[in-house]
């Protein structure tokens, strides 16, 4: 049996946990505020409720005891005069003890509300870029010398999915209009803490039992391939934990997040663990120089970071194929060509189900006949390895 045991695999397959490319390079505050704008398009109105700022959308929450005739309204009368607290310093009526709160300003009293509330979003993307970057960097892995950052996660999607809820919480509760040659708008968008720290900490429980949930049953699970099922899921489920438990640290007047039951290395291992030591593929090919074939694809697929065993009755998935090489007629008594055939399909061991095949021709020439075979044969490995270890890894991730 061959089987190489190589973090290589874990950190590779971990790459396709969660779909997405995340930039390596610093995040500018510019995008970070035009991700803030989208996701305020984006959200739905889903907060529990509002204390002491106006509610644009009452149809999806729990009313608040009592309301003022401003929080009633839908749209919050412009002050002029007196220049507020709020423009150039802390708000009194909304300390920073119990409110978040960014101020934006233009001629455009619209766009000086939309850069109020990215100020605020803006605080929770930055910390979240943090807090997704640090998985990123425990994914990192070095391979034959060259380092190789898999990159693991989708910092928009994350922060676009952790954002919704408390950013829904997010109003205007102030704008001043400064008057003058050139009149400008200043908006004061608000974030109540407590509110917030409550949403979240709903949602990091009801993560927290879901993870529980995956993880008992990849434990006992005893098919391979339900049991990575189980642990991506897990995985995926505890990435948006951590960026849920940043936000909560945040908007926490105490600045504490929640301590996870399960930790995400612990279910890391648990992973590495199933990946190199239980999940075999088998590897079976017959036709012209079958044996050479076949064994370049076992190294090929290690090289790649599968664990592969030359025996069959202990894989879960098994690549069985043949090949085929035979002369051209065409060639010249300078030039011999060769016409080469491939066909491969990958097999669930647990159903009989064909999950993948590989098709591939193509024509190679030489001086000789010989030669001409051997650049086919080197063809076809790199052709096969590549297309087989893509579609494997499509199929056990997808699971």
């Amino acid at each position: 049996m061959r089987r190489i045991k190589q973090n290589t695999f874990v950190f590779l397959v971990l790459s396709l946990l969660v779909t997405g490319c995340a930039s390596e390079k610093k995040i500018q505050t510019d995008d970070i505020r035009g991700r803030a704008d989208r996701a305020f398009g984006e959200l739905r109105s889903e907060e529990t409720g509002n204390k002491a700022y106006p509610r644009e959308d009452k149809t999806d929450a729990i009313q608040p005891s009592v309301q003022s005739a401003q929080e009633r309204g839908s749209t919050v009368r412009v002050q002029k005069g007196k220049r507020p607290d709020w423009v150039d310093g802390e708000s009194i009526q909304y300390p920073s003890s119990h409110y978040l709160t960014g101020v934006g300003y233009d001629p455009d009293r619209r766009s000086a509300e939309d850069k109020a509330r990215a100020e605020i979003a803006k605080i929770f993307l930055s910390k979240i870029d943090s807090r997704t970057r640090s998985y990123q960097e425990y994914l990192q892995t070095t391979s034959k010398g060259r380092s190789q950052t898999e990159q693991a996660i989708s910092i928009e999607e994350i922060t676009k999915v952790s954002t919704q809820k408390v950013l829904s919480g997010v109003r205007i509760c102030q704008v001043y209009q400064e008057t003058g040659q050139e009149p400008i708008f200043y908006a004061l968008a608000v974030l109540d803490r407590d509110q917030s720290a409550e949403i979240l900490r709903d949602k990091i429980h009801g993560l927290d039992r879901e993870i529980e949930r995956l993880f008992s049953k990849a434990v006992a699970e005893k098919d391979m391939l339900a049991t990575i099922k189980y642990l991506r899921q897990a995985i995926q489920k505890h990435i948006l934990r951590g960026a849920y438990d940043a936000e909560l640290r945040i908007v926490s007047q105490s600045g504490r997040g929640i301590s996870p039951p399960i930790h995400f290395t612990e279910i890391k291992s648990k992973l590495e663990s199933v990946l190199l030591r239980d999940f075999l593929i088998g590897v079976s090919v017959t036709g012209t120089r079958a044996g050479e074939i076949q064994d370049a694809l076992l190294q090929g697929l290690n090289q790649q970071g599968f664990s592969v065993s030359e025996d069959l009755t202990r894989a879960q998935v098994l690549v069985r194929g043949t090949v085929e090489i035979k002369p051209l007629d065409r060639g010249t008594s300078e030039w011999k060509y060769v016409q080469w055939r491939t066909h491969f399909d990958m097999v669930d061991k647990e159903g009989g189900a064909v999950f993948g095949s590989v098709n591939e021709t193509g024509r190679e020439g030489h001086l000789n006949l010989a030669q001409a075979e051997n650049r086919a044969v080197r063809k076809i490995r790199k052709a096969l390895t590549t297309e087989i270890a893509e579609q494997m890894r499509r199929y056990v991730f997808s699971q």
